[in-house]
């Protein structure tokens, strides 16, 4: 293996003469003994693996301390040596990088999709940290998926699944082409192997004829560039099978209909010499408009940039044609280790603009953080479509298909957003809910007592929009709940003072809520107040011990729940007698699965889990809830029943629901065609048992077309 090191070595050296030879040896002796008796599953020695790894970060030309970091990652995770072993042999920045590269590798997987929501957000944080613990991992993922043959098909399939959906898609937004397409093409195999080689054999049936037209049309465009006097290199490709297939999925089409099948690729010197040469391209060929895209003037979300153009040959052959400068073709291929400066070093990578997303998906999981979400999150989002608006000023902006004008606000600044009062596009005023076409001209009012609403979180796509709309509700949140706990802290306070004649000072008062584990006056309201902290007996015997404990009666009427005796139906995080109300958007019933919301002026709301509303609220202020064992409850539910118009169906209804103990409220019957009838019935249930067998017997009925459980109109 020394020959190995030595070739690693030479390779270093050839881009970096002053990297420390020393540190690499003394890494590569240690990672050489301390898996010194581990084999792959190949049968290999296992320190071919770290040494692969460490080549691979060499081709992205790193420094000898992410090197050294590479041929370490496995120490720590698979040998006896721990986190301090390294930091002592080799410093406290590789120890750390190697440590965020074994954090990652240390996922639970009892739920396939639990795991990937937290190798994501692993990944994540680490990156965030120090980006190249992440270029580490997928050297990693890299040559594993290159090696994946000995293993179990179940294993293959599993690692293949992960490389698609988490490290793809983050080489992607990192702009590392090379990398991406090399994962992708080596998973896509395993995970649809069928697919993989219907489509590579219609592809290699094509391959002597695709070469032809590759070449008559390279001659051609040499011809126009020396024609031009410019110096360009041209290089082809042959769509992947995995572009194939996905885009026939998408498309729903056949080969022949993939128009860029076939592309040539046009490298120069300057940006001027990519427009010229576009522009002698469409002189020269029938350009296809819509195919048309300027990714120089308008990057990808990754910042890769080209101009791309599909033309149409003389023999009627559709190529693309991708026109890039020298330094675009570097940065679409290698990405963020394209920028790497080694004087400049970690600070130079980590002010990349490709890490503002990642940034912004830790924030958003701060204030999100369930996991499956963010992880359905993370998958909309690592690899978006995307549209291309102006501001007036004619400013590109890049936004996610999909997005509208709250979006556009947000991406100029959280004040534009946050103050947002009316959109103009295309100079025309439109509703703040429309979606935006690439091309349009956006401009935004703004107002000053203008704030951010709850209902934006149901048609903003952007997370930078989501996270920031979230966050203003939730700084209006906590102030609501900080002053209601400061109301309900000074009457009990005035009840104490004067119970116990004692007067309670600033110093006395943190002494006393040390009593009860707060260290400080605000936090302790913000808990009063929001209700997630109960001033019960007990709580109130903490802290004033000196005196017998006093009802605080409260300042309004009782809650609604207390009135109608519903506080007794459920318990709140394992307390009981909470007061409470039904959220009348989806009308729990017990059995279902239930969640709480503190509202800002309704108190405690409970709403069956499912429901969409839930979705848009912040996460701090939810509860966990649970049904109780009380049965002589009973809950209202309404059904819309489309049903065969004919004799006798309404009063077979009727008895179905008269016959399982249930009370009719309300019932009505409207015509819906000339043989259909829409029955609409409101009666009452105990539990979602009954329902469920009401709906079984209607369902069974000759006649019922159609069954849907309906909101109940609000009195």
């Amino acid at each position: 293996m020394i020959k190995r090191f030595h070739e690693l070595r030479e390779k270093i050296v050839s881009y970096y003469p002053e990297a420390n030879i020393e540190l690499l040896k003394k890494a590569y002796m240690v990672s050489t003994n301390a898996h010194l008796n581990q084999k792959r599953a190949s049968n290999e020695p296992y320190i071919t693996h770290p040494l692969t790894v460490a080549g691979i970060l060499a081709d992205m030309k790193l420094d000898e301390i992410s090197i050294a970091a590479g041929l370490l990652h496995d120490v720590i995770e698979d040998t006896q040596y721990s986190r301090e072993d390294l930091a002592k042999l080799f410093g406290q920045e590789i120890s750390d990088i190697v440590w965020g590269v074994t954090k990652i590798s240390k996922i639970s997987e009892v739920d396939v999709e639990d795991a990937h929501a937290e190798t994501l957000k692993k990944m994540i944080i680490a990156m965030t940290a120090d980006v190249r613990v992440i270029l580490i991992k997928l050297a990693d993922r890299l040559h594993n998926i290159r090696t994946l043959a000995p293993l179990s098909d179940e294993k293959r399939v599993k690692i293949a699944r992960e490389t698609l959906e988490i490290y793809a898609p983050i080489a992607y937004r990192l702009g590392m082409g090379k990398i991406r397409d090399e994962l992708e093409d080596i998973a896509f195999t395993y995970m649809h192997p069928e697919e993989y080689q219907r489509i590579k054999t219609e592809v290699s049936d094509k391959y002597g004829w695709a070469m032809k037209q590759v070449e008559s049309l390279k001659k051609q465009i040499q011809g126009l560039l020396h024609g031009l006097k410019i110096k360009a290199e041209i290089q082809y490709r042959i769509k992947r099978e995995i572009s194939i297939y996905r885009k026939l999925q998408k498309q729903n089409i056949e080969l022949e209909n993939v128009y860029d099948l076939l592309a040539l690729r046009i490298i120069t010197n300057t940006v001027a010499n990519c427009y010229v040469i576009m522009g002698a391209i469409h002189q020269q060929w029938i350009h296809i408009p819509s195919r048309w895209r300027d990714f120089i003037t308008n990057p990808k979300i990754n910042f890769y940039q080209s101009i791309h153009t599909t033309i149409i040959t003389r023999e009627g052959v559709k190529f693309e044609v991708q026109i890039r400068t020298r330094e675009m073709h570097r940065n679409a291929e290698e990405g963020i280790a394209a920028h790497w400066k080694y004087k400049e070093g970690l600070a130079f990578l980590e002010n990349d603009h490709r890490l503002e997303w990642f940034r912004e998906m830790i924030d958003y999981h701060k204030t999100n953080p369930d996991p499956k979400e963010f992880l359905s999150l993370i998958k909309r989002d690592l690899t978006p479509n995307e549209i291309y608006v102006f501001t007036p000023k004619g400013k590109v902006i890049n936004l996610k298909a999909g997005s509208g004008p709250i979006d556009f606000a947000y991406a100029i600044h959280s004040e534009v957003g946050d103050h947002c009062k009316n959109a103009i596009v295309n100079e025309k005023l439109v509703p703040l809910r429309t979606k935006l076409n690439s091309g349009d001209v956006v401009e935004i009012i703004t107002q000053k007592n203008s704030e951010p609403s709850a209902d934006w979180l149901k048609f903003v796509v952007s997370t930078r929009a989501k996270r920031k709309i979230m966050a203003f509700m939730q700084k209006e949140e906590f102030a609501f709940a900080k002053e209601k706990g400061r109301r309900i802290w000074q009457k009990v306070l005035r009840v104490y003072a004067k119970k116990s004649r004692l007067k309670f000072n600033e110093q006395d008062i943190e002494k006393r809520l040390q009593a009860i584990h707060y260290t400080d006056l605000e936090t302790f309201l913000q808990d009063v107040g929001s209700g997630k902290k109960m001033l019960d007996r007990q709580a109130l015997k903490s802290l004033f011990p000196e005196v017998s404990t006093v009802e605080i009666k409260p300042v309004k009427k009782p809650a609604a729940s207390r009135r109608a005796g519903l506080h007794k139906l459920i318990s709140v995080e394992g307390q009981t007698d909470i007061d409470f109300i039904f959220a009348k958007c989806c009308h729990p019933i017990k059995g279902e699965e239930i969640i709480a919301y503190i509202t800002k002026n309704r108190g405690l709301v409970v709403h069956n889990k499912k429901c969409p509303n839930i979705n848009l609220e912040i996460p701090s202020r939810l509860k966990r809830v649970s049904w109780n064992e009380v049965s002589e409850h009973s809950y209202q539910v309404k059904l819309q029943l489309l049903a065969a118009d004919k004799p006798g169906m309404l009063s077979t209804i009727t008895g179905i629901t008269a016959a399982s103990n249930s009370n009719i409220k309300k019932i009505e019957l409207e015509q819906a065609s000339q043989a259909m009838a829409r029955i609409t019935i409101i009666f009452e249930v105990k539990d979602m048992f009954q329902l469920n067998e009401i709906i079984s017997r209607f369902k069974a009925l000759p006649g019922i077309y159609s069954l849907n459980r309906k909101k109940i109109a609000e009195k």
